[in-house]
């Protein structure tokens, strides 16, 4: 009897993927031995090709990830007062899709892929944890370095990004600063949810660096900015 062969992949049903990809998920989740192939497959149905019943599939495969990622978020007691599980969720997807179309990300390995939804995850809760946390003071650079540059709360998250933005012509320290001020990652956590971006943390301390004497030179600029002077 001979060897029944598979499609090509881009020739399966989207259930039969869905079937292989939750059987190489599970030995992913054991750290066994697995193949990506199935899951990326959906991830490019969904993301390039713009399926709307793969993007259903991708978010059915995927939303207990994010109900675990936000179980374990050291914000999670907080982040859930302010708003619901699903809302989360919902909210984590939304990101992903429009970080993946606007950026044309694609992801080589399922991990590289779960990393990135996770950081989105992680966004949707910081910034619902920082529109709620009126009494904090926004500080450019860490507190204690002199002649920082301070933003009172009264600044809207957004008005900050844009101010610091405008600041940065570079694509790649525009990314960077996103990601620490906006998202609040460390270097190793940009590692580590970023992994095919940079080469390893040097390089994103290096990119702070250049951000923070930039932003420092620059001081006046970006509190007359954030006055909202720039119209007079």
């Amino acid at each position: 009897m001979g060897i029944r062969m598979e499609p090509p992949l881009d020739e399966m049903s989207l259930s039969v993927l869905r079937e292989y990809s939750l059987r190489e998920m599970g030995k992913f989740r054991r750290k066994e031995e697995s193949n990506d192939t199935y899951c990326l497959e959906i991830f490019r149905r969904a993301v390039v090709l713009r399926h709307n019943a793969a993007w259903e599939t991708l978010q059915g495969l995927f939303s207990d990830n994010i109900r675990i990622w936000l179980g374990a978020h050291s914000h999670r007691e907080l982040a859930l007062r302010r708003e619901s599980e699903q809302t989360y969720i919902d909210d984590t997807f939304r990101r992903f899709w429009q970080a993946v179309s606007d950026q044309g990300l694609t992801f080589k390995t399922l991990g590289s892929a779960l990393n990135y939804l996770r950081l989105c995850l992680h966004c949707a809760i910081m910034d619902t944890v920082r529109q709620h946390a009126r009494h904090s003071i926004e500080r450019i650079p860490e507190q204690g370095q002199p002649n920082e540059p301070q933003v009172e709360d009264s600044y809207h998250e957004t008005e900050l990004w844009e101010a610091i933005k405008s600041l940065l012509p570079g694509e790649r320290e525009q990314r960077v600063a996103y990601l620490l001020f906006h998202c609040n990652l460390k270097p190793r956590e940009i590692i580590r949810y970023c992994p095919q971006e940079f080469q390893n943390e040097e390089e994103i301390y290096r990119l702070k660096r250049n951000i923070m004497e930039r932003i420092l030179r620059n001081t006046a600029i970006l509190r007359w900015k954030l006055d909202g002077n720039e119209h007079n």
